[in-house]
């Protein structure tokens, strides 16, 4: 790895720009960490205040297949149409291959939400309902945040620590 030698005086300086930039940086993810988790509870209240369901067939879109150190895993993209008001609104939704087995079927379906009021603002069901209470949502976030502060904690050691090292004594 790289290390680069300074003396003890830019040490301290770099030492507490970096606690700056981290805890800045962190600031800033940590914010549109929560406004995501927020947004996507405030959406599913407000479809399931004023909601219609309906069924709609799902159609298999493509398969994305990634490799990572070896291994093989496939990511299936679907897509569902539904007619509300007499207008057509197309949705998709991606899962792992172990999740895809329920949409691979004959005729498979998936229930949608829509707000009456606006059609277009539609989601799945299922995923609806996993947004709708605050509790796990706020868990979901709280975890977020925790591995966040860790990961800032971790960047702030290795900028001081490994790359920026004070220059031995002569």
């Amino acid at each position: 790895m790289i290390r680069i030698p300074v003396s003890d005086a830019t040490h301290i300086h770099l030492t507490r720009a970096s606690r700056w930039l981290c805890s800045l940086a962190y600031v800033g993810v940590a914010a549109v960490f929560v406004l995501s988790a927020l947004s996507g509870h405030r959406q599913a209240q407000a479809i399931l205040g004023d909601a219609v369901t309906v069924m709609a067939p799902v159609q298999l879109d493509r398969i994305e297949e990634s490799r990572h150190k070896g291994r093989v895993s496939h990511e299936y993209q679907f897509r569902y149409d539904f007619t509300a008001n007499g207008q057509r609104h197309r949705g998709q939704f991606a899962t792992s291959e172990a999740n895809a087995t329920p949409y691979l079927g004959d005729q498979p379906q998936v229930e949608v939400a829509y707000a009456r009021a606006d059609p277009s603002r539609f989601e799945r069901l299922e995923r609806l309902r996993s947004q709708k209470d605050l509790g796990p949502v706020l868990g979901r976030l709280t975890v977020g945040l925790l591995l966040l502060v860790v990961l800032a904690g971790v960047l702030h050691l290795l900028l001081t620590r490994r790359l920026f090292v004070r220059r031995a004594a002569a």
